[in-house]
């Protein structure tokens, strides 16, 4: 822990698009992306089962993007573990920007968050659990990550013993994501996108961004663009502090945890953090207090088991074949 001068730096961004089907969310963060990536590769994370690729011979989308875009396919079930597991793979790849859709699956589709408190009988603690480490993930990823969000139509119930009328009220609150609403706050842009107009109104910026959304617009490649100026106009990062920041979030977590992570890190990124934070991350994941993890559920059987999922969810402690080196 230091006190050092504040400065502004290139960091990998997180932004997101919502709005109900149909409304253009997928064809505005490609276009938005192709202007976000610094050499036009990008990558989508595909739970809508191919829709992204309907793009893929569009001329506008092909005209921002020469190169097309590359697709993971990621069918149910859609636990936040599988959606970490599409973050490591785009990234060991060597990605730059990474498009999510849909976010909302990991909260409310097969085998996503909802479906992992209804098992626990209504008890929300591992699912919220889940869901943070899949945003601490995408926080700490190398990569511009956007999310593409389904949207609908919410209203807010008063009861009548709280209205001030002494009836039931409904409180219109317009069309909001299907997502927890915390994983809103590390977003740096959040846009609406209107499903008659296809334009897109930013909701959350950054203060010295407003200047590029003043209106509602119709996205472009230009608009990711001038985020990207933007941003590689602040100090760079060492190109391993991602790294770092991964893996002392792995530490943290336990002993298990971290040797899983270790373990899976390339030689490069091995020797990086040998020369650097490894013994003190090893430390670290050793005085962490493990609660006994309680037999396997039927949902945690249920995910690993599904035909639907072409990949079992891992356990959050795995057994490890070689220990930390």
């Amino acid at each position: 822990m230091e006190i050092k001068k504040a400065v502004r730096r290139a960091l990998p961004l997180q932004l997101a698009f919502y709005a109900p089907s149909g409304a253009g969310k997928t064809f505005s963060a490609l276009l938005f992306a192709a202007g976000l990536s610094p050499n036009g590769k990008v990558v989508v994370v595909d739970t809508e089962r191919g829709r992204a690729s309907l793009y893929a011979d569009n001329k506008k989308i092909l005209a921002a993007l020469p190169g097309g875009f590359d697709v993971i396919e990621l069918d149910a079930p859609y636990h936040p573990q599988r959606y970490i597991e599409a973050l490591d793979l785009a990234e060991s790849q060597g990605y730059r920007v990474c498009i999510v859709d849909s976010g909302s699956d990991s909260w409310d589709g097969p085998g996503g968050c909802s479906d992992l408190a209804e098992k626990a009988k209504g008890m929300w603690a591992g699912a919220k659990l889940w869901n943070k480490r899949m945003m601490t993930r995408a926080a700490l990823s190398d990569m511009h990550v956007i999310w593409c969000l389904k949207a609908q139509e919410k209203t807010k119930i008063i009861d009548k013993a709280k209205s001030g009328t002494g009836k039931q009220e409904y409180i219109d609150l317009g069309v909001l994501p299907i997502w927890e609403k915390n994983n809103l706050f590390p977003q740096l842009l959040v846009f609406s996108v209107d499903p008659t107009t296809h334009v897109s109104t930013v909701k959350k910026c950054h203060d010295d961004l407003w200047q590029f959304f003043t209106e509602p617009k119709l996205i472009t490649k230009a608009d990711g663009e001038k985020i990207r100026q933007w941003n590689e106009g602040g100090k760079q990062l060492d190109p391993h502090e991602q790294l770092k920041k991964r893996a002392r979030a792995a530490a943290e977590i336990g002993l298990a945890e971290y040797t899983a992570f270790y373990q899976a890190c390339s030689p490069s990124d091995k020797k990086a953090l040998k020369d650097s934070t490894h013994e003190e991350n090893k430390r670290i994941a050793a005085t962490v207090v493990v609660v006994e993890a309680e037999p396997e559920s039927d949902l945690e059987r249920d995910l690993r088991t599904n035909p639907l999922g072409p990949q079992p969810v891992q356990k959050l402690i795995d057994e490890m074949e070689e220990p930390v080196g």
